[in-house]
């Protein structure tokens, strides 16, 4: 099977082929397709996924105001400032992230309309599409082509990234790298508009004069409610701290939220082999093995973070809207078991966190002490 890396209608600068057909994708897709259609259930323009986007955006504009309105002593300010923060990455989870992968609306045009919400965060539209939609879904855990696990050489997230000293204590410092996520995604956002890549393994498609324009009014807006308006009611220090603030923990939350998924003691790291390069199985069996549930019967860590805790249901079927993810994971499981693949589900975010910190401290090692030692005993 040939999964093509397609980014705006063009293909990605890389890409590899998934070379294995198991039928495990055709017969899961039939299924679901029957289930949502013999239940009377859309695959996209839910209701319920109106109604949270109207809850979402009323909670971020809503302590948007209220920090620049609400006249509070400074310490109210933090706290509103970690709410609007937590408010940011949910508009993300939910209404940014369903509808840049099409899964919003069956209406592409409200797809594009809800998309813009990455603007309102800072985020590039443009550049997520390819980042997260191509490079990770499509080559998730491998190294040089999931974004996901490159850190500018400050982590260690996969076991094919060369060992450093200083990633034995990764597993104490990640907060910290986590939460420049955010920072992280604004400054290669302006990577990409003026080099056209984030390093050599990742370069991004040619823009469109609307593609460029889009980019440029949502940063000028991002600018706007981060900075100008803020310094019309207080002080420039005051100002500058809030954002820090509002960005180390958005990309804390975003970091946590996305790694535990995929970085923890049952995710796989394929490598792909040959020339040219491929992967010796079928699309949509790596992302089974690469994947992992977490808190599945948590119902508010669910509607927070838009059904991410449903990583393999997402994976499979990034196509439909999140709110489905709880009523088809039994179906997804099923046919997980059918074709004898791992379906990890843990069943509490406390585990998943554990284990995503547990395969940290592994990664860490220096395996090639580890390995010489053992060859000498």
């Amino acid at each position: 099977m040939s999964v093509p890396a397609k980014v705006e209608g063009r293909a990605s600068a890389r890409s590899l082929r998934f070379t294995q057909r198991r039928n495990f994708q055709k017969t899961l897709n039939q299924r679901v397709t029957a289930y949502l259609r013999d239940n009377n259930l859309p695959a996209r323009d839910v209701p319920v996924m109106y109604l949270k986007t109207v809850i979402v955006l009323a909670w971020w504009l809503g302590t948007y105001l209220l920090l620049l309105l609400g006249n509070f002593p400074t310490p109210v300010n933090l706290v509103l400032c970690l709410v609007w923060a937590l408010a940011i990455a949910s508009v993300g989870f939910n209404v940014m992230h369903d509808a840049n992968h099409g899964g919003y609306s069956d209406n592409p045009r409200i797809n594009k309309l809800f998309s813009l919400s990455a603007e309102l965060l800072g985020i590039s539209g443009f550049r997520w599409r390819t980042k997260h939609n191509i490079w990770h879904h499509t080559y998730t855990n491998i190294a040089g082509f999931d974004d996901d696990v490159e850190t500018f050489g400050l982590m260690r997230l996969t076991p094919h990234e060369p060992w450093k000293p200083l990633y034995r204590a990764q597993a104490w410092y990640f907060p910290l790298v986590y939460s420049m996520i955010a920072i992280d995604f604004f400054l290669r956002d302006f990577m990409m508009i003026f080099f056209g890549k984030s390093d050599d393994n990742h370069v991004y498609p040619r823009m469109k004069p609307v593609d460029k324009l889009i980019f440029w009014a949502g940063k000028l807006f991002f600018v706007t409610i981060m900075f100008v308006l803020p310094m019309l009611v207080f002080p420039w220090w005051q100002v500058l701290i809030g954002f820090m603030i509002v960005m180390l923990t958005v990309g804390l939350v975003m970091g946590v939220i996305f790694q535990l998924a995929h970085i923890n003691g049952d995710a796989d790291f394929p490598e792909p082999v040959g020339d040219p390069l491929h992967v010796e199985n079928e699309w949509a069996v790596h992302q089974v093995e690469t994947t992992a549930n977490f808190a599945p019967n948590n119902w508010l860590l669910n509607f927070y973070v838009g059904g991410l805790n449903f990583q393999i249901e997402h994976h499979l079927l990034p196509h439909v809207c999140h709110v489905n993810y709880p009523r088809i994971s039994h179906i997804v499981r099923a046919t997980c078991e059918e074709f004898g693949l791992p379906y990890t589900s843990y069943p509490t975010w406390r585990e998943a966190f554990a284990s995503h910190v547990r395969e940290l401290r592994l990664l860490g090692r220096d395996a090639s002490k580890e390995l010489s030692h053992s060859s000498a005993v």
